[in-house]
């Protein structure tokens, strides 16, 4: 091929990359509704927000070092939200200079957080009444579906009282309108798995109100 043949063809190519339309950009990962567009690094950051639940005797076994600089608010009872940073699986406690890189107000973490566990955990609550659902898929964020308030409202609307058991942050049992007979097992469930929870979430039965998770008085064995 002559040098002219060869200078014609890289012309040719030339011009037909800048006759091209502008290339279409790659789809970004969707953010909450109202969310102002962010750079990637932060967008990325905001996404690996996540949250836990756990009961506070957990904490007050974490370092003290751990303690002074972990994100948390209580939930009900001895329940505690535990914000935190899941960088592929590797999970570790939010710090404020995680809302810095993620451009997320400590005001609106909570919000932020339940929308990504929403689409981590994209199947809601269901039960049967007078009858136990184990909604858990013994995953590590099994426990975080109690912070997802609009799926348990939805639920109660549709079925009426509910009450769930959460002994451990894997373990989650929903019952709806239960029987004496459905919440003694319950009570049983949380008896035999608590105490022996690494990542324990709650001793008590749980029941939804208008106002979020109320425990349930504690129930004596039976005989």
């Amino acid at each position: 091929m002559s040098w002219g043949t060869i200078v014609s063809a890289l012309w040719l190519t030339l011009s037909l990359a800048s006759c091209g339309g502008t290339p279409v950009p790659a789809a970004s990962p969707s953010t909450p509704p109202g969310a102002a567009p962010e750079p990637l690094t932060q967008r990325a950051a905001r996404a690996r927000l996540r949250a836990v639940v756990r009961d506070q005797s957990f904490v007050e076994h974490l370092p003290e070092s751990e303690r002074a600089t972990m994100i948390s608010e209580p939930l009900s009872g001895r329940m505690v939200v535990l914000y935190l940073v899941d960088d592929r699986g590797a999970a570790r406690a939010a710090r404020a200079s995680d809302l810095v890189d993620s451009g997320v107000t400590r005001d609106a973490l909570r919000a932020v957080v339940e929308w990504n566990i929403a689409n981590l955990l994209r199947d809601p609550p269901s039960c049967t009444s007078h009858a136990v659902t184990e909604a858990a898929h013994h995953g590590y964020y099994e426990s975080s579906r109690l912070l997802l308030a609009k799926d348990w409202a939805a639920l109660a609307e549709k079925t009426g009282k509910i009450v769930v058991a959460v002994p451990s942050n894997d373990t989650l049992f929903v019952a709806c309108n239960p029987t004496p007979e459905v919440l003694q097992k319950l009570s049983v469930v949380v008896q035999n798995s608590y105490p022996q929870a690494a990542r324990p979430v709650s001793p008590s039965l749980l029941t939804w109100s208008k106002d979020g998770w109320q425990e349930l008085p504690a129930r004596s064995a039976a005989p």
